[in-house]
């Protein structure tokens, strides 16, 4: 494969959604969606090789994790595959099935969750009892009380269900402003399944990401934080069209 598609190809392309894949392993690290010459960007952009604008966001925070594995690939003297998953597309269709790739692969570099993540990959029975749930009030709460981390259904699979291994790490945040808040809020699918104190945010093994340790809450000792959030759902602000990043602080309503 080149390293660019030809005009009339890109014509025919339009929207597409690809994954980036290590031919060391076989394993798909980063799934996204583009146009023209979007797919090769990552790569020109890793080795430093790619004359003119770039394609890539300068704020994207998956930058790092996905960089150095393209860096590594090319170390070993390979190429990282770029299989177009789907082209032809419309652009609100190719969010559509970037956010259902993201949803599937688990070990993804992708920092930022799926287009309309809050109503992805679910189980039948949980989606059931969520119609049935009400978001959580909190104009009682102190500020700085809580932090949300959303995750997702087949990672927390992986972990055996356990939320607190699956929420714990490792993310792209400042640990400094982390740490000023009180509780850690984990969400699955819009609903709060978890809540931890006593937060300590520490580096992670995984360069420029960061993990916390925690407890979980005391059911009498925190009894008001429990009911006023947990198995509630995130209030809109914090679902709304163009919130994707799994990691939110807390925000006046």
């Amino acid at each position: 494969m080149g390293d660019k598609f030809s005009k009339s190809a890109c014509k025919k392309l339009n929207y597409y959604v690809y994954r980036l894949v290590d031919p060391r392993t076989g394993s798909t690290f980063y799934v996204g969606k583009g146009k023209n010459n979007r797919v090769f960007a990552h790569a020109k952009d890793a080795l430093k090789a790619y004359e003119g604008d770039s394609y890539l966001e300068k704020d994207e925070d998956e930058v790092s994790a996905k960089i150095r594995q393209i860096r590594n690939i090319h170390k070993s003297g390979l190429k990282v595959n770029m299989v177009i998953h789907r082209w032809g597309l419309d652009e609100k269709t190719a969010f559509e099935v970037e956010a259902a790739l993201i949803d599937a692969y688990t070990s993804l570099t992708n920092i930022q969750l799926g287009h309309h993540w809050d109503r992805g990959a679910i189980e039948a029975s949980a989606l059931q009892e969520k119609f049935g749930m009400r978001a959580f009030n909190d104009r009682k709460a102190e500020a700085n009380e809580y932090i949300i981390i959303k995750i997702r259904q087949k990672v927390l699979k992986s972990h055996s269900d356990d939320v607190y291994k699956t929420a714990r790490k490792a993310w792209v945040i400042d640990p400094k402003k982390a740490q000023q808040y009180k509780y850690v809020l984990v969400s699955l699918d819009s609903e709060v399944v978890g809540i931890f104190k006593d937060v300590k945010w520490k580096r992670s093994s995984i360069p420029g990401r960061y993990e916390f340790d925690a407890v979980e809450l005391d059911n009498k000792l925190d009894k008001t934080i429990i009911k006023r959030y947990m198995h509630k759902l995130l209030p809109k602000r914090y679902t709304k069209k163009g919130i994707s990043n799994p990691v939110l602080y807390q925000s006046k309503i």
